[in-house]
């Protein structure tokens, strides 16, 4: 079954002193084949990388969305009002507009399967489809 990623578990999978890497890389793996990566993601992956681990993991990165490890998915043109919606309806959040654009694609797709570091945001928004983030252990 397919899964979306979110820039933080993506970004962890690479670098093994972040505390969510194992939990990451685990995920990743298990989900090979359906590992669904929102456009506007990318750019912020890009940037942890290359100012946290370097050029190296940049092109590593940009290997895994040449080969098919990753399938990327734009973002629908209907899916930018929703964008701003979700950052209005949950303004104290500062969801910003990649973690919106994930939620919103995730509406899109009808996908709740969210792989992400990020609970704070994506536990506390509510949308038309049940969420399922993942994964489920948690680093301590």
């Amino acid at each position: 079954m397919a899964i979306l990623l979110d820039a933080g578990i993506l970004y962890a999978s690479y670098d093994r002193r972040d505390r969510w890497h194992p939990s990451s890389r685990k995920l990743i793996e298990k989900e090979m084949g359906g590992l669904i990566v929102p456009a506007p993601v990318i750019p912020e992956v890009d940037y942890l990388l290359g100012e946290r681990l370097g050029a190296r993991a940049q092109e590593v990165f940009y290997e895994g969305l040449i080969d098919g490890s990753f399938l990327v998915v734009d973002l629908p043109l209907e899916s930018y009002p929703r964008i701003l919606e979700l950052n209005r309806k949950y303004e104290t959040l500062r969801l910003g507009f990649a973690d919106a654009a994930v939620l919103a694609l995730a509406e899109h797709l009808e996908l709740g399967r969210i792989a992400t570091t990020n609970r704070r945001h994506f536990g506390a928004v509510r949308l038309s489809i049940p969420l399922e983030l993942l994964p489920a252990e948690q680093p301590v």
